[in-house]
């Protein structure tokens, strides 16, 4: 169950997106355009990171995860950034997909992501799963780049 929490984690965290965007700004020190400018960036950002458990690639996940990266999972487990990338999933994924997706800009260098995250395919065994679960990740701009710092998913069902 743990692996495929992680692997829920990397495909909620950044898949195909859809649902709700708000660019709107949630601190007056961001302009609207500000905030729809990062809103689209994090949106972006998020894609491939959805595309990881079929991709395998986890370049991406090195580029905007932050060094001192840290993500709560379901079970109440903690991975850092180097324990989340050694994971090794055994599940095939046949679909997956964001059914709400929101950012919410509070400074030009400070967001919050989240979105609720439907999964389906079948686990090692051969056995079809079908799961959901909520997620927020926090970002911050360093160096002029958006990173994932931390993390939390649980289970809707």
């Amino acid at each position: 169950m743990k692996q495929f929490g992680l692997l829920v984690i990397f495909i909620a965290m950044g898949t195909t997106l859809s649902g709700c965007v708000s660019p709107r700004p949630t601190h007056s020190a961001v302009s609207a355009d500000e905030a729809e400018k990062i809103t689209e960036e994090l949106t972006q950002l998020s894609i491939p990171w959805g595309k990881v458990p079929l991709t395998k690639n986890t370049d991406h996940l090195k580029r905007i995860w932050a060094d001192d990266f840290s993500y709560i999972m379901p079970d109440g487990t903690v991975y850092d950034k180097r324990a989340f990338l050694d994971f090794d999933d055994n599940n095939t994924y046949t679909s997956s997909g964001n059914t709400a997706f929101k950012v919410r800009v509070y400074s030009k260098n400070f967001a919050v992501t989240t979105g609720d995250m439907s999964t389906a395919g079948k686990d090692k065994d051969g056995k079809p799963f079908s799961r959901k679960s909520r997620f927020t990740n926090v970002w911050v701009r360093k160096s002029g780049k958006w990173q994932v710092v931390a993390g939390h998913a649980s289970w809707l069902e």
